[in-house]
């Protein structure tokens, strides 16, 4: 009879684990990567860049929450993310109550962020807006968005002194642009160096385009710098 209690008494703290750890997977953030995504109708060559967008290590030295408190307050805004690829910033910017504008100019991240949407909440998938662009045309309305943000992005535009002013036009009055991108040294990994925009080149070329800088930070990221603009006020 002692024996048997034993077992029970196992059986039963067995089954309780197996229930917690089903309650804490249904509570997940749709931020977090999942294994059993399902991106069959991918292209392979995509989903390869994919995994490296979604890498667990990525929080480790991006720190997303950290670039996210960059834009402010964001619940109830209107957020472009340029060049958003996988939607990594996306879809958590989404999370905190924004309406987020998910642009690309390849298509097939574009299908690759439609695929994920659809596994999404109701509530989130609302909020999320997936748009395709051109190399020179992000395909924003007039004044269709509070905040710009370009994570990696940056020095992949051309003519981008041009492309800054056109887009102002997109961007509410006192709007902010906030662009994290590789530092010009040595990293572990990122574009190539003859690739990457110096800091100081970014500022300079922001000004150009007519904006006021409001920050730049060399220090938070390791690897990255992050410039904060604002659309000049029109008096």
């Amino acid at each position: 009879m002692k024996y048997n209690l034993l077992f029970l008494l196992f059986l039963s703290m067995f089954l309780l684990q197996g229930s917690a750890c089903n309650w804490q997977g249904k509570i997940k953030e749709p931020d977090e990567k999942s294994s059993e995504t399902d991106t069959t109708n991918s292209d392979p060559a995509f989903q390869s860049e994919a995994n490296q967008y979604e890498s667990v290590d990525r929080v480790i030295w991006q720190k997303p929450d950290l670039v996210i408190d960059q834009l402010g307050e964001v619940e109830g805004k209107v957020v472009a993310d340029l060049g958003a690829g996988t939607g990594y910033f996306s879809r958590r910017i989404a999370y905190k109550g924004a309406r987020v504008i998910a642009i690309d100019i390849d298509p097939n991240a574009i299908q690759w962020m439609q695929e994920q949407k659809a596994r999404f909440p109701v509530e989130l998938q609302d909020r999320l807006i997936i748009r395709l662009a051109e190399p020179d045309d992000p395909h924003l309305s007039t004044n269709e968005v509070d905040i710009v943000l370009l994570v990696n992005t940056y020095s992949y535009i051309q003519n981008r002194v041009e492309y800054f002013k056109r887009l102002q036009t997109s961007i509410k009055e006192a709007g902010n642009i906030v662009i994290i991108d590789f530092k010009k040294n040595e990293t572990p990994f990122g574009p190539k160096i003859e690739e990457r925009i110096d800091v100081a080149d970014v500022e300079k070329e922001l000004r150009e385009a007519g904006y006021d800088i409001v920050k730049i930070d060399v220090e938070s990221l390791e690897y990255q710098y992050i410039i904060k603009a604002q659309k000049k006020r029109v008096n």
